[in-house]
């Protein structure tokens, strides 16, 4: 017989709906960036590649297995107590497999902060991080699912602070640790880092502090609301965050033509720069060739059309000899 409606029912369902509908919306921003990262870095290294598709199978399959759980508590069992508190539909995906996700996502930062600062101790400690976590998590869904129950919401298993409390802690090193290693490159005038560095090394300190935020808040709710079910929200989709924030940085790597970061840069000295208009098209190619002494100047408006992505003025048409290209931008 199904258990009655409790007046408060709407506090134990609204967090988990909204965390349903954030972790379909970051399902869907990892769909468009996978398929960005297939399409524009088909060289990578073989590790980064089984990173990228596993996390992705990964969140494929909690979205699944997520999506199964709402239909049993929303649908088929709505209004039945004993299915919402029945921990056996989501203590695998709302547990385990995030702790999985995050692990993989953050032994990759490691990896990569490993080989900007040189320091296996920076690495390491990244690395173990990560690990705790991970047996954190797995713990809090073996608790879970031993309780049998999710209804006396005033008792916390201690794998769970443990769990979003190292999370939250390793993302802060990430970006502490890519803090450090872009001050080092600032203070060396004869090493400056190059625009990709600086693309890398930003996006990493933004995204690790945004992950740690959200683990930080869970912690906050958790403790500061132990009866009610409002940390399940950042359950749902701490995961997801994860993911989209490290496919986010593999793909700031690539420059979008028009962009905003896009840079023309000027034509270096002894070139002419040349703008070649293909036939049916509005788009153009920037190449340059071999001039002499007198042929190295260009007319002011031109050169600031091409720096401005603008076409050349029909006044003072490139001239266009038949000489060999050196190369095109």
């Amino acid at each position: 017989m199904a258990d009655s409606i409790p007046a408060n029912v709407g506090e134990r369902t609204s967090p988990q709906l909204f965390g349903m509908f954030f972790n379909y919306g970051l399902m869907g921003a990892l769909i468009v960036q996978v398929y960005q990262y297939y399409c524009a870095f088909p060289r990578d290294s073989k590790i980064t590649k089984i990173a990228v598709y596993t996390l992705f199978v990964l969140e494929l399959a909690q979205t699944g297995m997520m999506s199964h759980y709402a239909y049993k508590i929303f649908g088929a069992g709505y209004g039945d107590m004993s299915v919402l508190n029945d921990p056996s539909l989501a203590w695998f995906p709302a547990d385990i497999l995030p702790s999985v996700t995050v692990a993989i996502a953050q032994t990759f930062y490691a990896q990569r902060i490993y080989r900007f600062l040189g320091s296996k101790v920076a690495g390491g400690i990244v690395s173990v991080l990560a690990l705790i976590q991970c047996a954190a998590g797995m713990a809090q869904g073996v608790f879970l699912k031993l309780e049998g129950h999710q209804h006396d919401l005033s008792w916390r298993p201690p794998p769970t602070i443990l769990w979003l409390t190292v999370a939250g802690i390793s993302n802060l090193a990430i970006a502490a640790f890519m803090t450090v290693h872009y001050l080092r490159q600032g203070r060396r005038k004869d090493a400056a880092p190059t625009f990709r560095m600086n693309i890398f090394v930003r996006y990493t300190i933004e995204t690790g502090a945004i992950t740690a935020l959200l683990t930080l808040c869970q912690i906050f709710i958790q403790c500061g609301f132990p009866r009610q079910a409002f940390f399940k929200t950042g359950v749902w989709t701490l995961g997801k965050l994860h993911s989209n924030t490290l496919l986010a940085l593999l793909n700031s790597r690539a420059m979008t033509v028009g962009g905003r970061d896009y840079q023309v840069a000027p034509p270096p000295e002894g070139t002419v720069a040349q703008l070649d208009f293909p036939h049916n098209s509005d788009s153009w190619l920037t190449t340059t060739r071999d001039t002499t002494p007198a042929q190295t100047q260009l007319a002011a408006g031109e050169l600031d059309d091409q720096v401005n992505n603008k076409p050349p003025s029909v006044e003072n048409p490139p001239v266009i000899q038949p000489q060999s290209e050196i190369s095109v931008v």
